[in-house]
């Protein structure tokens, strides 16, 4: 496999594609009305590629509408940033404004002074052509700096008047983008309380799980040949989160796409998640992993087995996990509401934490999950968890 830079966001997409068509070339039927929900005691072949459609189709519904809160957050954020960017401007322009008033002053003054002719008082009397000659280039200097300095202020009074006419269409649309997060928001939440109730009734039926983790792998050993490797030999994950240890291999590929085959999925429930990587955030920063919604206080786990750096913070990241993996990588864990247990060694599957929103998720329970190949600097976490949840 062929080290590349991070992937971009087209390609890291790829994976949830062909997760679908792998779902419908097993014969599922996706997109079925609740109504029609087939019940655990049906345990027919039948009625568990039913209820398998009905999962995948639930999550692709979850994992859109998570992924359109974020990406409204990602639009809100750049709003804020041309707001404060726009504001600091204007700043700018009315220390300067300050400053050229003091001349501006001076010249008014000036030419009250000397009546609004072209003379200067404090030279009159000078005797002499020599000295009227000098003091006639005096004026002339006199005069025309003045004129600058009123061409500048005014000049300068228009950018301001059409930096403030800015900032006003800015906070306009930044209100409406509050309103557009909040409306996507709270579809998403509801579409990841309606996942959680789907697949708390679907995924007691093995039958129903053997259907989903076939289509995983199959589409997962699809994504493998599309991202460069055509034995797809990271194929060793099921669908979500089922607890059994997991151990393959990780890479990146030729076409930059970096899959972490040892981890399974950070969040031990139903969740939503897209892929926001290099999304604008607040602060001028970039997004540097994947944010997947959940319900407040649903168990995250250990992806792998490692040790564990409690980061208790009032920043942005709020309570936090560093994960030093047994496999070399490094994970981290941000927004947690809590901790379970402490600083320790811990297995695959252990649960050390709770999904919240701390640090700067205030009202936006999730988890912001990263991946750090080598313990280095992070790589798009996308097709590594679509890949493991």
């Amino acid at each position: 496999m062929v080290a590349r830079l991070h992937t971009p966001r087209s390609g890291s997409r790829t994976f949830g594609a062909l997760v679908t068509a792998a779902t419908l070339t097993l014969g599922l039927v996706v997109g079925l009305p609740a109504a029609g929900l087939a019940t655990p005691a049906d345990s027919s072949d039948a009625a568990a590629e039913k209820a398998a459609a009905e999962i995948q189709a639930a999550r692709d519904r979850a994992n859109a509408a998570a992924d359109a809160a974020f990406a409204a957050e990602s639009a809100l954020d750049g709003l804020t940033i041309d707001v404060a960017n726009i504001e600091i401007e204007l700043a700018d322009l009315e220390v300067r404004a300050n400053s050229l008033q003091t001349g501006v002053e001076e010249v008014a003054v000036q030419r009250f002074v000397s009546g609004g002719g072209g003379g200067i008082p404090l030279l009159s009397g000078l005797d002499g052509p020599s000295a009227q000659a000098q003091a006639d280039v005096l004026i002339e200097i006199v005069s025309d700096t003045s004129q600058s300095t009123l061409d500048e202020y005014d000049a300068l009074s228009k950018e301001l008047a059409d930096k403030r006419r800015s900032l006003e269409r800015a906070k306009e649309r930044e209100a409406q983008a509050i309103e557009d997060y909040e409306a996507a928001q709270t579809k998403a939440l509801a579409e990841v309380e309606r996942l959680k109730k789907i697949e708390a009734q679907r995924l007691k039926d093995e039958k129903v799980r053997r259907i989903l983790e076939a289509a995983r792998i199959k589409a997962q050993a699809e994504a493998m040949a599309a991202a460069g490797d055509p034995s797809g030999s990271i194929v060793n994950t099921g669908a979500g989160n089922t607890g059994k240890r997991r151990s393959g291999t990780a890479g990146f590929f030729d076409n930059g796409v970096y899959i972490d085959g040892n981890i399974i999925c950070p969040v031990a429930g139903s969740s939503g998640f897209g892929d926001t990587w290099g999304a604008p955030r607040s602060g001028g920063r970039r997004h540097k992993g994947v944010d997947m919604m959940s319900s407040m206080g649903t168990p995250l786990v250990a992806v792998a087995s490692g040790t564990l750096r409690i980061i208790s913070s009032r920043g942005i990241a709020g309570n936090s996990i560093l994960l030093r993996a047994n496999n070399g990588n490094t994970y981290f864990y941000a927004h947690l509401s809590a901790y379970e247990g402490g600083e320790r060694s811990v297995e695959q599957g252990d649960i050390i934490g709770y999904v919240g929103d701390t640090g700067n998720a205030t009202g936006n329970p999730h988890l912001h999950f990263e991946v750090h190949p080598g313990g280095g600097s992070p790589v798009n976490p996308y097709p590594s968890v679509r890949a493991a949840c």
